[in-house]
């Protein structure tokens, strides 16, 4: 029938076949890991890439002004910068520094005058953004809400706490996860 004497039928076993899609199986799983790594690499790449644009534009505004905004939002577009960046894998558009898909920015003035920025200007900004990526090689500033001797005068969001073990992990000095990147006019 189709089996001749002296003659080999060519073709895979039901074993090998199966051997050749469980490999394919393992890699296919091996890349699709891989890629999802890669992107929230350059995801978070991009984040620390806006930090440091806006911390530039800061400079630009406190050179022009002796103070530092009470919202990037409204004050750095499109003088200093053409848009202001936000957080790009959110839904929500940032348009006034209040939504979440905003990066992090407190306005700070010494806390012996008012907490009313337009009484007593900001001198220190802090800045910063959740990672995706436990952030292993980037420098930031960990910094702490509120340091010693300022308060937050900002219209947006409250000052954050850079130092937190949501944000460095339980010891960051001892190799613990840094989750965020943070930025201050000190840095």
């Amino acid at each position: 029938m189709g089996y001749t004497v002296g003659m080999k039928t060519k073709g895979f076993t039901l074993v090998e076949l199966l051997v050749v899609i469980a490999i394919i199986g393992i890699l296919a799983s091996i890349i699709s890991v891989n890629l999802v790594t890669a992107r929230q690499k350059t995801r978070d790449a991009r984040r620390i890439s806006d930090i440091k644009n806006i911390q530039l534009s800061l400079a630009q505004y406190y050179n022009d002004y002796l103070k530092y905004p009470t919202n990037i939002y409204t004050a750095l577009a499109p003088t200093y910068m053409a848009a202001v960046p936000y957080e790009s894998n959110s839904s929500v558009v940032c348009t006034d520094g209040t939504e979440a898909s905003c990066y992090r920015y407190a306005a700070l003035n010494d806390s012996g005058g008012s907490a009313d920025c337009s009484v007593v200007p900001a001198t220190r900004f802090h800045l910063g953004v959740m990672m995706e990526a436990t952030n292993a090689v980037a420098q930031d500033a960990d910094a702490a809400a509120e340091p010693s001797g300022y308060q937050t005068c900002s219209t947006s969001l409250p000052d954050f706490d850079g130092t937190a073990p949501s944000c460095v992990g339980a010891s960051p000095a001892g190799g613990g996860a840094d989750n965020c990147y943070d930025a201050t006019s000190d840095n």
